[in-house]
């Protein structure tokens, strides 16, 4: 089982949907989320590594703290209605 398997705990659904994430941030406007994820795909890096490290790790993180907070603020049915992988 690799890194982004074992991350989404084997379910392919979100492995795929994991994958298709990578693939956008390999071609972001962001040259350091693009480097990471171009590593990440390669097999150089996973993705936990990317995420705790401090070279990664913050890039990561600012995105992710907008989303959760939009994500916090939707109504059950909101949330229902998003595109699932």
């Amino acid at each position: 089982m690799d890194d982004l398997d074992d991350i989404t705990g084997g379910d392919e659904k979100r492995t795929r949907t994991l994958r298709q994430l990578l693939d956008q941030l390999a071609r972001s406007d962001n040259p350091l989320l693009r480097e990471m994820a171009t590593a990440v795909q390669d097999g150089q890096l996973t993705l936990r590594e990317a995420a705790t490290s401090g070279t990664y790790g913050d890039a990561l993180a600012g995105p992710f703290v907008s989303f959760w907070t939009a994500y916090q603020e939707m109504t059950p049915e909101e949330r229902d209605n998003l595109p699932r992988g």
